[in-house]
């Protein structure tokens, strides 16, 4: 299994949308590790501020954990250095700013079920929405992916997640 190193650096809303692109893919994203396996698709997500958080991030990579860090607070040396490391490890998605718009949680939730091969129609059920309700989200999304049409915003989308390694992989 492929795992996730995803390292923000940008501000909160960019760290939200990360975590929310980890588990559009199918990750479960948690803040600490019990004593019980760590496979399953987990993916830590921690605060790094110092060469000795970098050093317990390093370590669960190192064990086989998939990481979700919060450097924002860390200085350049640190941030540079984790990253570097984990390359050696895997596939590092270092986010430096927004990889894009920053859909909302009711965006997203449309958007992930029309990427899954859903009907308009069927999200606006699943969600207990409006056909209308459902539209304006979608309208939204496309605006925000710069998609002149559904199958692009679909399509955009997608791209998006694409950089993300599925748990089943």
């Amino acid at each position: 299994m492929t795992l996730p190193f995803v390292v923000v650096e940008a501000g909160p809303a960019v760290l939200a949308d990360a975590r929310a692109d980890l588990r559009a893919v199918g990750w479960h994203v948690v803040g600490r590790l019990d004593d019980g396996p760590r496979s399953g698709g987990l993916v830590l997500a921690l605060p790094v501020a110092d060469e000795d958080a970098a050093a317990v991030a390093l370590f669960s990579a190192i064990e086989g954990v998939g990481l979700l860090v919060d450097a924002s607070a860390a200085e350049r040396h640190v941030v540079d250095r984790l990253c570097d490391d984990l390359r050696r490890i895997g596939h590092l998605d270092h986010r430096v700013s927004a990889a894009g718009p920053l859909l909302d949680e009711e965006e997203r939730a449309v958007m992930d079920l029309l990427a899954g091969g859903s009907t308009l129609g069927a999200a606006a059920t699943a969600l207990h929405l409006s056909r209308r309700s459902a539209d304006r989200r979608l309208a939204s999304a496309r605006a925000k992916l710069g998609a002149p049409a559904t199958g692009a915003a679909i399509a955009a989308y997608r791209r998006r997640l694409e950089r993300l390694p599925h748990p089943s992989a």
